[in-house]
């Protein structure tokens, strides 16, 4: 089981896998899997090349989760039309749990449920929440761990999308 506490940090050393994590200045991981919106439905990075995309880690039991999910949806709705994509990856170990933290706490950008955590494994979040900025190319190019300064992810998002 590869689950987080909330903040708590985790040696970034190597990913479970025995990868290396994915940090800034490499390539991102795949990351696809299936949506939380609807059966059937797949979420999938590599459709979104192109863009700059936040991908953001996150479970129902994380209270840094909940306080900034509400100022992620503010950034992504203030920067969506100029290229700006999001994806959440929720870390919980029921899809039930997801969806009613989602139902207390709404997004409109794509979440993927990372049934038996395969994408935090290749991702390696060194905590939770974190948030991985990845530039159109697909590399990241920054990784905020833990609670998310809006205004720090704020002007990295302005500054890679050109104002």
């Amino acid at each position: 089981m590869f689950l987080l506490s909330a903040c708590e940090p985790q040696p970034a050393t190597k990913a479970p896998d025995g990868g290396a994590p994915a940090t800034a200045e490499r390539p991102a991981p795949a990351l696809a899997g299936p949506s939380l919106a609807g059966a059937g439905t797949t979420v999938d990075l590599a459709t979104m090349r192109g863009k700059l995309v936040l991908v953001d880690f996150w479970a129902s039991w994380c209270e840094p989760c909940r306080r900034e999910f509400p100022e992620l949806e503010a950034l992504y709705k203030r920067h969506q039309a100029n290229g700006l994509e999001m994806v959440g990856v929720s870390m919980d170990e029921q899809r039930e749990d997801a969806q009613a933290f989602l139902r207390d706490v709404p997004v409109s950008f794509p979440m993927i449920f990372d049934e038996g955590q395969a994408l935090a494994k290749s991702w390696s979040p060194p905590k939770m929440p974190t948030l991985y900025v990845v530039d159109k190319d697909g590399q990241i190019v920054k990784v905020f761990a833990g609670e998310v300064k809006i205004a720090e992810l704020e002007a990295e998002v302005t500054q890679r999308l050109g104002g």
